[in-house]
């Protein structure tokens, strides 16, 4: 912690250069960092592991490599067909429906799923999770908050213990519009789906790349954030397209290699924003 920085005459100075780059290395590994992706390999989960401490996998199981894993798994209720026996575990979170305000994922009402809800909290419990995240919302801001809006309301008596979102924005003020709008609802947020997948921008590898070096220092200095997840998955692997060609995003080949985007992800320190000058505005929400 910064406040440890022992300042007594009795030692030699530290240069600021050495105690910038202590501060990039330590704040590095922070418990905030995950990635979301299926069928992930032990060897990619091992390549990332260095500052990347959870994923998840929009199911219930984890599957045989993460079980031989250090990193840590977050299994998700990704719609209405909720199987509510007890399962493996304690995990350290269980995550909600997977959009359920679009159609082509959990396709659920806010009361639908409210009614549902008490079935999450059972398998929360079976499962020992110490966090219950709220269904994730898509990008788009006025849809995402309506339903969340409608949830909460209708769930009032329900354990939901942090909200998630996904964003699809290409700048990090599109990002913060996105955040700031879930504020008032007065939980954490969880990232749960981000990288950059707007027409209008680079969504080449190097353009993921200015993307994140501009977003993910911010994302772990914002209080508001309790943790986040980069979508990885490389051009020709995005199931529900995007843009035209879709994003190159993906973070590891399935030999362990990290890919340029990958390195960037694993050594970005967070002391400060290690963008290079973005002027572009935001442009329109993307649907995740």
């Amino acid at each position: 912690e910064f406040s440890r920085i022992d300042h007594s005459s009795s030692r030699p100075a530290m240069s600021t250069s050495a105690i910038l780059i202590l501060t990039t290395f330590c704040l590095a590994e922070g418990s905030k960092r995950g990635f979301a992706r299926t069928g992930t390999g032990i060897q990619e989960l091992q390549a990332l592991s260095p500052s990347v401490s959870w994923t998840y996998n929009w199911g219930l199981s984890p599957g045989p490599s993460y079980r031989s894993s250090a990193m840590d798994f977050m299994p998700m209720v990704h719609d209405g067909q909720i199987n509510n026996s007890p399962n493996s575990g304690p995990y350290n979170a269980l995550l909600g429906f997977n959009e359920p305000d679009i159609n082509s994922q959990a396709h659920l009402n806010p009361w639908e799923a409210a009614n549902m809800w008490p079935l999450v909290e059972q398998v929360a419990q079976n499962m020992g999770v110490q966090t219950l995240v709220s269904p994730a919302m898509c990008g788009d801001i006025g849809k995402g908050t309506s339903w969340m809006g409608s949830f909460l309301n209708a769930c009032q008596n329900c354990r939901i213990d942090a909200i998630a979102i996904h964003s699809y924005w290409c700048t990090l003020d599109g990002l913060r519009s996105l955040v700031d709008s879930y504020r008032h609802f007065g939980k954490k947020i969880w990232l749960t789906e981000f990288a950059c997948a707007d027409q209008n921008f680079d969504v080449s590898m190097n353009g993921q790349i200015r993307f994140m070096k501009e977003v993910v220092p911010w994302l772990e200095q914002e209080d508001i954030i309790e943790k986040y997840a980069w979508f990885s998955y490389f051009t020709n692997e995005w199931r529900y397209g995007i843009t035209n060609p879709n994003p190159d995003a993906g973070l590891v080949h399935q030999n362990g290699d990290l890919s340029a985007l990958g390195r960037v992800y694993v050594n970005l320190g967070t002391a400060r924003r290690l963008a290079d000058d973005v002027n572009a505005s935001a442009g329109d929400p993307i649907f995740a």
